[in-house]
């Protein structure tokens, strides 16, 4: 069995999937800035409903991006928490393939921009939406799909399983955070 976690977007999922039989359970919440207790709160109902224990997982997989810096964290910490505590490996995939991996697929970028990814080619960032048909989630973006937990399915063969210790996010552009105007200076003088 397969536990997997997406957190890029508001929407956070946890799946357990079967290689063989497919998705064992699917569970989602909308949670903006709320991951982590988000998929807390799925991994029980996880467990209540359908009797699955992550103890039994032989490998976890989470959501890679791009998407909500914090959020990405989140489902990349599970899975390598979980990794380490169960001594299982760990993989992930981006955002785009847990939305569609045959398909254009849209994701909000930066204020006023898209990044938008054809498959086979890399992701491209671009401040209009695309033309044709496209699928994905952001400003101007009619019937939204959001990453879900449940497509590790659909790209199994895909993963590249490491050991938590290597497992990270994947950064398209450099993550939004500011710099201090006056940096910080510890005083040993006692004064302040």
């Amino acid at each position: 069995m397969i536990i997997g976690f997406s957190t890029s977007s508001a929407w956070s999922s946890v799946a357990a999937i079967d290689p063989e039989k497919g998705v064992l359970w699917h569970g989602s919440e909308n949670a903006p800035q709320g991951a982590s207790g988000a998929c807390l709160r799925l991994l029980e109902g996880m467990a209540r409903e359908s009797g699955l224990q992550l103890k039994d997982a032989e490998l976890f997989v989470a959501d890679l991006g791009p998407g909500s810096f914090t959020g990405v964290r989140v489902g990349v910490t599970l899975a390598k928490t979980f990794g380490y505590l169960f001594r299982r490996q760990v993989a992930g995939a981006t955002s785009f393939d847990l939305i569609s991996s045959k398909q254009v697929v849209v994701l909000p970028s930066k204020k006023g921009e898209f990044f938008v990814r054809k498959p086979g080619i890399e992701p491209i960032r671009q401040v209009e939406l695309p033309e044709g048909p496209f699928i994905g989630f952001g400003p101007g973006i009619e019937n939204q799909v959001f990453p879900s937990a449940a497509r590790f399915y659909d790209i199994l063969g895909q993963l590249v399983a490491k050991s938590a210790m290597e497992f990270a996010p994947e950064y398209l552009i450099e993550p939004s955070i500011s710099i201090p105007k006056k940096p910080f200076v510890l005083n040993s003088g006692g004064n302040g």
